[in-house]
Formats: C-alpha cells, sequence, structure tokens
C-alpha cells in the first residue's frame, strides 16, 4: 500500500511545485519561509517540524487565500506522506502562490530521518 501512497503523492503534484531537501529546509533561515503543515491539528499536537505553523487541507481548500499574506515568502508544505500537501499546492497555485515547495519525504521521511520535532 505505501507504493500505492507513493504513486498518489506524486501525481498530486503540479509542475510548478519543486521539491525541498530535508537538509536544504533544515539550512534555511527560518524567517525568509514558510513551513505549512497541512495534517489535522491533532497530528499536528503529535509533532511536527520545528518552526512550522498549522493550516490544515480542509481550511486551505475551504478559503485559498488563508495563506495570501504569506505569498512574499516561499511556502514549503509537508503532510504525513504527501497526498494532502499535494491537494494543497493545486488549491495555493489557483489562488496565484508561485513559489511553492514540497518538504522531500514528507512527516514520514522526517522521522525516518531521525530528525528533531517540536510539540
Amino acid at each position: 500500500i505505501l507504493w500505492i501512497l507513493s504513486l498518489l503523492s506524486i501525481t498530486a503534484y503540479s509542475a510548478d511545485v519543486s521539491n525541498i531537501s530535508q537538509q536544504e529546509l533544515l539550512e534555511v533561515n527560518t524567517n525568509n519561509v514558510v513551513i505549512v503543515d497541512v495534517r489535522t491539528p491533532e497530528e499536528f499536537q503529535q509533532g511536527h517540524v520545528p518552526n512550522a505553523i498549522n493550516v490544515p487541507l480542509s481550511d486551505i481548500i475551504d478559503n485559498p487565500a488563508i495563506l495570501t499574506s504569506s505569498k512574499e515568502k516561499p511556502i514549503v508544505l509537508y503532510c504525513r506522506s504527501g497526498y494532502r500537501a499535494g491537494k494543497a499546492a493545486e488549491a495555493l497555485l489557483k489562488e496565484g502562490h508561485q513559489n511553492l515547495r514540497h518538504l522531500e519525504g514528507d512527516m514520514q521521511g522526517w522521522l525516518k530521518a531521525g530528525l528533531s520535532v517540536e510539540k
């Protein structure tokens, strides 16, 4: 089933969204980027990428303008496995966001790499 999820996450992405590696994200000045976790608030509370904000996919779908104030900075999207982040990227692209990135491996990859999380 994991390969199906991987396939879904690949197809959910537009060519307008490039990946950012975990290492690249760790090296970015967090004042210059907005890290958005599109998982549920419950998932977010269990642990998230440091400095991430929680904007659930449902909120982005209901109100794609929700991140308009962040249009000036690159937005890095992630979820558990990639599917929801892809759907969020689609909605944000339609809203006019141009500098979207996807965190390679999403939260599963972050945890697998043993990187620190905030709670």
